[in-house]
């Protein structure tokens, strides 16, 4: 009976990316959670052929191939068919902040569903709503609407169903990213969450989503442009990133900053672009840069972009923040792949 209540506290977050597939077994014990188990599939074929990867903006989710690592991951990391929740991509989906006056939960809803098609940009029919009241201040009342597309929906469904996966639940990956790092961080934050493929910007306030978008620049683009700068083949270019990142190692005549700088400025300015558009709305400063996902561990990264931003930027998961627990003996791989891990772990989170 003590085993049985035992797995019963454990559950499974899943984040299939635009080039791997991240998965996390968590005990819950109390109010905390604990990492008991975990894997990471990575896919390097986008490194060479563009179109190679599990999904992007313009190329959608295939359920029989995603299904198909979604079980060589689990037989290899030897988890358990417990309860599953995924993360959806953020540039899936659509959010957006909608205004009401102070009013009753069952009015708000009311008034969600009446005014949605004013504030998502894809036919309603077409789409799967959700929403969530985060602030309820001075006799007005502010919603998240959250949009994804129905079809996108139905594909990560099916890709679990194949694989056997006991799927409970779906979430944006930036809302469930916010509510995360919002147990910890109540200011104005912006989070930057840089992937294989994408790399999605938000506003957080108050604990709470405020604002998100996604751009195409991030980590496979940088390992790219190394493989044209130096002649190399891509995936020695990869080695070569996660090994010198901004560090001043020349090669040749050329230099791996040099490299990737304009690339890192473009992800800036959509930086200075969300936080600009916040301050212009709210009259809210962001107080602080948080740097998360895979390719966030770049080495000089958020050292570089508080010089150019003028403003605190820390690399953070939800090790780091005390958020998930986990064996002393996993320190030194935690601090390499917790960035990795936060979306697959944010989902956990309610």
């Amino acid at each position: 009976m003590a085993l049985k209540l035992f797995r019963k506290n454990l559950c499974l977050g899943i984040d299939i990316g635009t080039t791997s597939i991240k998965l996390v077994e968590l005990r819950k014990i109390e109010e905390k959670m604990e990492l008991t188990n975990y894997g990471i599939l990575e896919k390097y074929g986008h490194l060479e052929r563009i179109n190679d990867a599990i999904q992007t903006n313009s190329f959608k989710l295939l359920e029989e191939s995603t299904s198909l690592l979604l079980k060589e991951l689990i037989e290899k990391t030897q988890t358990q068919n417990y309860e599953a929740f995924m993360a959806l991509p953020s540039f899936s989906g659509f959010i957006s902040l909608m205004e009401f006056p102070e009013m009753s939960d069952k009015e708000i809803a009311k008034a969600v569903k009446f005014q949605a098609g004013q504030y998502v940009p894809m036919p309603l029919q077409e789409t799967t709503l959700d929403w969530q009241i985060i602030e309820r201040e001075a006799g007005k009342t502010i919603v998240l609407l959250m949009a994804v597309p129905t079809d996108t929906i139905q594909r990560h469904v099916r890709s679990a169903e194949l694989a056997k996966i006991n799927l409970k639940g779906l979430e944006l990956e930036s809302v469930a990213v916010a509510r995360l790092f919002g147990k910890k961080e109540k200011g104005v934050i912006a989070i930057v969450d840089i992937g294989g493929r994408s790399t999605c910007i938000s506003i957080m306030d108050k604990g709470s989503l405020r604002s998100s978008h996604s751009i195409d620049t991030a980590g496979g683009d940088f390992t790219q442009v190394i493989s044209s700068g130096l002649g190399i083949n891509p995936m020695r270019a990869e080695e070569l990133k996660k090994a010198s990142g901004l560090n001043f190692q020349v090669r040749g005549e050329v230099k791996i900053s040099n490299l990737l700088i304009p690339l890192m400025d473009m992800i800036k300015r959509e930086i200075e672009k969300a936080i600009n558009n916040y301050y212009l709305r709210t009259k809210r400063q962001v107080e602080k840069i948080i740097l998360t996902g895979g390719s966030s561990n770049l080495q000089g990264l958020d050292a570089y972009y508080s010089q150019e931003l003028s403003l605190p930027v820390v690399k953070s998961d939800p090790f780091s923040l005390g958020l998930v627990t986990y064996n002393p003996k996993l320190a030194p791989i935690i601090r390499d792949i917790g960035p990795n891990l936060t979306s697959a772990c944010a989902v956990v989170f309610k």
